[in-house]
């Protein structure tokens, strides 16, 4: 009911009806006997509930125990968007505790879909030989994961269990499909367009939201995540149906980033692509409580199957602009095919890795967040801080294969691709002033780009601008062999 949800509901259907047992002896035995009682295997469930229930049972009551046990386990799944929410929430620091009332057989979901590894603590009933709502088990979870029930915020789809319980006690709750307590959600996963900052929990995107992109203005209807396989690694994208003020519906994206400030530094990787002739998602960060980049939805289909020429090509303009600009995940999950006038094309998302190619050690400044830290730095007191390159042959090389497969210079995908790659990079030396003050003008800003990973974040300075120079003035046949 928050987490997973049961698509066939056979235990409690088939089981009762064949033991012959009435309702009420079927609930007290569920509260009273599955509920806070561990079985080595679902066998053994079965049996106990035959044996509780109708003793003398014959074996084909068993059979048909475990066959319902066995069917209702195997329904479930989990609702969308929970897995991205629990990484999303885990990077970003917050200790997770699972409490549930679970028989046996039904804990093996939780192991088989992923989220076994995800919490901190994990309390079954079955295993504590308790339920909710008794206080003892609240105050359990919080033990196991070091916080008091104050910093605690707990999320269930239970009134009594999961708001009225827990809130006794002094947590922070939120009800799940009903009006209850400090919030009240739809789904687990819309915690993600929410800023659990206490003392107030404020939305960061909701109905009724006005947005500016792409030259017209939206009101948001809904909000709704997108799927688990279509969200990134680390970040949360939320589907925004609008209406555009003429009546128009369209449809947004809104990305929430583990590190907020990284929305800016794929904001100015969108308008980059723009500059340079690329297809690119309308994007713009919306400030506030937050950060948060809303998108176009990128054109075209996610690219699979055969690499033919055409897209060879266009693929290779691609890998020109992460050469050029250090895009560091470019990659074929990120990257849609669609036709335009003359062919097939390539559409890239996710610049949120562009512009880091120097990992400079930033031990003992100051302030690392602040491009003037660096750009105030001798050339030699920068060298010896810089670590490492993000770009690689290696790296660039596995890249290339994941889109190309082992397809040689000479075949030719290959000619195709190394055409895309120098005819772009041909093209954007000679725009090399215009691209360098675009970003240049982006630098000196506020709010600062702070790009880089976590052990090298840092604020983008000239140094950076420096290294992208050096690339856009590259011989575009020079370009192509290192990268090759």
């Amino acid at each position: 009911g928050t987490l997973l949800r049961i698509g066939r509901r056979s235990i409690h259907r088939e089981l009762p009806r064949a033991l012959g047992a009435s309702r009420k002896s079927w609930a007290e035995l569920v509260r009273e006997g599955l509920l806070t009682r561990a079985f080595p295997d679902p066998a053994a469930f079965v049996a106990f509930i035959c044996d509780s229930l109708a003793p003398g049972h014959g074996a084909e009551v068993l059979d048909l125990g475990l066959s319902s046990v066995r069917s209702e386990v195997a329904s479930v799944s989990l609702f969308p968007g929970v897995l991205s929410l629990l990484h999303f929430l885990k990077r970003r620091g917050l200790r997770l505790g699972l409490v549930s009332n679970l028989t046996s057989p039904h804990t093996e979901p939780v192991k088989t879909l992923g989220l076994a590894g995800l919490f901190d603590a994990t309390l079954f009933s079955c295993d504590e030989g308790m339920v909710k709502p008794q206080p003892e088990i609240y105050r359990r979870v919080c033990a196991r994961l070091g916080v008091p029930p104050e910093r605690t915020l707990f999320v269930g789809d239970s009134r009594a269990n999961d708001v009225d319980a827990p809130a006794a006690l002094g947590m922070w709750t939120a009800g799940i499909g009903f009006d209850a307590g400090s919030i009240s959600l739809t789904e687990v996963a819309d915690l993600g367009r929410l800023s659990l900052s206490a003392p107030a929990f404020k939305s960061l995107m909701a109905p009724g939201w006005r947005l500016e992109l792409g030259g017209q203005t939206r009101t948001v209807t809904r909000v709704a995540p997108v799927g688990d396989d279509e969200q990134g690694r680390y970040n949360l994208v939320y589907a925004l149906d609008c209406v555009t003020d003429g009546g128009a519906p369209s449809r947004l994206f809104a990305k929430r980033f583990l590190l907020p400030e990284t929305a800016y530094v794929e904001e100015l990787g969108y308008a980059l692509q723009r500059a340079c002739g690329l297809p690119a998602c309308d994007a713009r960060v919306e400030p506030g409580l937050e950060p948060l980049l809303i998108l176009s939805a990128a054109p075209g289909r996610k690219l699979e199957g055969a690499i033919d020429p055409g897209i060879a090509f266009d693929i290779g303009r691609h890998f020109a602009f992460g050469f050029l600009f250090a895009n560091a995940d470019l990659r074929p999950r990120n990257s849609f095919r669609f036709d335009g006038p003359s062919g097939s094309r390539l559409s890239v998302v996710d610049m949120e890795h562009c512009l880091f190619n120097l990992a400079i050690d930033t031990e003992g400044l100051a302030d690392p967040f602040r491009p003037e830290t660096f750009d105030s730095m001798g050339e030699s007191e920068l060298s010896e801080r810089v670590k490492k390159r993000v770009l690689s042959q290696k790296t660039s090389s596995r890249a290339r294969r994941s889109f190309l497969g082992e397809a040689s210079r000479d075949s030719e995908v290959g000619r195709a691709y190394s055409s895309g790659f120098q005819e772009f990079a041909a093209l954007q030396r000679e725009r090399a002033d215009a691209l360098c003050d675009l970003i240049s003008r982006r630098i000196h800003r506020d709010p600062p780009l702070v790009i880089g990973t976590q052990a090298h974040r840092r604020a983008m300075a000239e140094v950076d601008l420096l290294d992208i120079r050096s690339r856009l003035e590259m011989e575009p046949e020079a370009a192509l062999e290192w990268m090759w």
